[in-house]
C-alpha cells in the first residue's frame, strides 16, 4: 500500500514539469455577464439588453490581466428565436486575445411556468503577442523562442 503512495508523489512531483496550459478570461461578474458563457441566455430577457464590463486585476502592477466586455442580445419579434453578440478582449502579460462570439437560442415552452432553452455560440479568436516581448534580451536567448 505505501508503494502506491510513493507512486503518487512521484507523479505529482514530475507531471506539473510537463504540462502546458492557457489563460482563459476570467468573469467574476458572471450574473451581469450570462451571454458570455451561456448562449441559451441571448434573447431570455423580454427587451434588447446590453452590459459592458471591465476587470482589472492587480490593479496598479504592470501586466495584469485585464478584461472588457461588451454583450448585446434581444429576442426576435417571434419570442421563440434570440440573437446575441459578445465581444471581448483580454490582455494578460503580454498576451492579448480579443474574442467576437455570435450567439443563437431557441425558447421551448415546457410548461405554464418553465421555459427550455437551447443555445448555439460560434465566433472567433484573435491572438497577438506584445512587441515588447519580442525585443527583451531573455527571450532572444530562448532557444525555444527561435523555433
Amino acid at each position: 500500500m505505501i508503494k502506491i503512495y510513493r507512486v503518487y508523489l512521484i507523479l505529482a512531483l514530475i507531471l506539473p514539469t510537463l504540462l502546458n496550459s492557457q489563460q482563459l478570461p476570467q468573469f467574476t461578474q458572471y450574473m451581469y455577464n450570462t451571454i458570455a458563457i451561456n448562449p441559451a441566455y441571448a434573447g431570455s430577457r423580454d427587451a434588447l439588453s446590453i452590459v459592458g464590463l471591465n476587470r482589472n486585476q492587480w490593479a496598479g502592477f504592470d501586466g495584469g490581466p485585464q478584461t472588457q466586455t461588451l454583450s448585446i442580445h434581444s429576442p426576435l419579434r417571434n419570442e421563440k428565436v434570440g440573437l446575441g453578440l459578445s465581444l471581448i478582449n483580454d490582455k494578460s502579460g503580454y498576451e492579448n486575445f480579443t474574442y467576437v462570439y455570435a450567439d443563437f437560442s431557441y425558447t421551448i415552452k415546457a410548461s405554464e411556468e418553465v421555459d427550455l432553452s437551447f443555445g448555439i455560440k460560434g465566433g472567433m479568436t484573435y491572438y497577438k503577442l506584445a512587441d515588447e516581448l519580442y525585443n527583451a534580451t531573455e527571450v532572444n536567448q530562448d532557444p525555444y523562442f527561435n523555433e
